[in-house]
C-alpha cells in the first residue's frame, strides 16, 4: 500500500471511526447521569474535533503513516480447550481488542472482530494483515460477551451475530448499544458503575473510561463506552476496551482495590494531537497499570488493523522502553502472541506499584 493509499485510507478512516444509523434508543439513555443533550459525556472534559476538522487536519499533517504489510502470518489454535473449570485463567489473543478468557467454568469472549474489515464497506476501510488466533467457527461455546463501545473495531455486528446464534451468550455493553443488536435476548446494557451477577461466582461491572462513540457522521457519543471489571473464581480482571490516559483508572482502583489481570490498549495512537485524549500510547498505559496497581497487565488494541500511522510493530517495542523507564519488570505488562494460549495459575498477585 503507498504512502498516498494510507492517506486516503486516513481520511476515509476517519468518517468510519464515528459512524451508524442515528440511534432512537431514548428509554435507557435518558436515565443516566451521564446523557445530556442527546449524547454521552466523558467524566472529564474532553474537546473533539469536529469531523472536518479532522478531515483537514489529516490532510494538512506532516506525518506520514508507516507502511504496514499487507499479510502477516500468525499462529491460530484450531482445537481450543472447551472450558477451564478451576480458578486457573487461559488467555488466547484473538486479534486486536478481542481475547477469549476462559475460568471459572465460563467462556468470555471481549469486543469479538473476526470480520475482514472494521468498516460499514465490505470493499473499504482498514483491513486485517493476519488471521483471528481462533477462526469463529473454532471456538467453543461462548456463555459471555463483553462489548466496550460501538466503534467498528470493537463492535462486529457480523460476528455478534453469528456467536449469537450458535450459542445465544449473554452479551454486556453500555447503555444504548444494544439497539444495533436486535435479534439477541440476551442483550444486557449497563451505565458505568452498574453491575450485574452473571451467575453465583460471577459478577461484572461497566466502568467509565475516556473515549466516545458512533457509527456515522451523526450519532457521536449517542451511545456509552466503558471498560468492565469482572469478579470471577477469585479475581479481579479489568478489560479496559478503548480510552485516553486519565484518572478513572485511580477511581477503578479506589472502588475495587488491586486488580489481578488488566488488559489495556497501547496501540493506535499516532499523531498525538489527534488521539492523545482518546488512545493511550504505551506510556500511557504503563501509567494505567500502576494505578489499577495490576498483577499483570496484557497489551491490545495494536496489530491486526492499521488504524493510525504509527509502525505495525512500534506499539511492543514502545511498551518495552515504557517499562524500563518505569522501572517495571518484563513480567509485569506482556503482549501475547496471537492465537498461542497462556495460562495463569489461580492469578498473579496484586502489584505492589505505586500510584504516582
Amino acid at each position: 500500500m503507498s504512502v498516498l493509499d494510507l492517506k486516503k485510507f486516513t481520511v476515509i478512516f476517519l468518517a468510519v471511526f464515528f459512524v451508524a444509523c442515528a440511534s432512537s434508543y431514548m428509554d435507557t439513555r435518558h436515565s443516566s447521569p451521564n446523557f445530556e443533550n442527546d449524547a454521552f459525556k466523558n467524566t472529564n472534559s474532553v474537546k473533539f474535533l469536529s469531523f472536518w476538522e479532522m478531515f483537514k487536519s489529516v490532510l494538512e499533517s506532516d506525518v506520514e503513516p508507516s507502511v504496514w504489510p499487507e499479510w502477516v502470518d500468525t499462529s491460530a489454535d484450531t482445537s481450543p480447550v472447551k472450558k477451564v473449570v478451576n480458578s486457573n485463567t487461559r488467555i488466547t489473543f484473538i486479534n486486536h481488542a478481542t481475547f477469549l478468557l476462559q475460568t471459572g467454568g465460563f467462556n468470555i469472549l471481549t469486543d469479538p472482530v473476526f470480520s475482514e474489515r472494521t468498516s460499514p464497506f465490505s470493499f473499504l476501510g482498514p483491513k486485517r494483515v493476519h488471521s483471528p488466533g481462533i477462526a469463529i467457527e473454532n471456538l467453543p461455546p461462548i456463555d459471555v460477551i463483553i462489548i466496550s463501545h460501538d466503534h467498528y473495531d470493537h463492535l462486529d455486528l457480523d460476528s455478534i451475530r453469528a456467536l449469537a446464534k450458535r450459542d445465544n451468550p449473554k452479551i454486556y455493553m453500555g447503555l444504548g448499544v444494544g439497539e444495533r443488536l436486535s435479534g439477541s435476548e440476551q442483550i444486557i446494557e449497563l451505565d458505568w458503575w452498574e453491575s450485574s451477577r452473571v451467575a453465583d461466582d460471577f459478577q461484572l461491572w461497566f466502568v467509565d473510561v475516556q473515549h466516545f462513540s458512533g457509527r456515522w457522521l451523526t450519532d457521536r457519543n449517542s451511545t456509552l463506552w466503558g471498560g468492565f471489571l469482572l469478579e470471577i473464581a477469585g479475581q479481579k480482571i479489568y478489560f479496559g476496551g478503548d480510552s485516553g490516559y486519565a484518572d478513572h483508572y485511580k477511581r477503578t482502583f479506589e472502588r475495587f482495590g488491586p486488580v489481578d489481570i488488566a488488559f489495556l490498549p497501547i496501540g493506535a495512537y499516532a499523531p498525538r494531537e489527534f488521539f492523545e485524549e482518546v488512545h493511550m500510547d504505551p506510556s500511557d498505559a504503563v501509567q494505567a497499570h500502576l494505578d489499577l496497581r495490576a498483577g499483570i497487565s496484557i497489551g491490545m488494541h495494536y496489530g491486526t488493523f492499521q488504524l493510525t500511522a504509527e509502525a505495525i510493530n512500534e506499539p511492543v517495542n514502545f511498551l518495552e522502553q515504557a517499562k524500563k523507564e518505569a522501572n517495571i519488570g518484563p513480567s509485569e505488562f506482556i503482549t501475547l502472541k496471537i492465537g498461542q494460549p497462556f495460562e495463569l495459575a489461580s492469578g498473579p498477585p496484586a502489584s505492589s506499584a505505586s500510584l504516582k
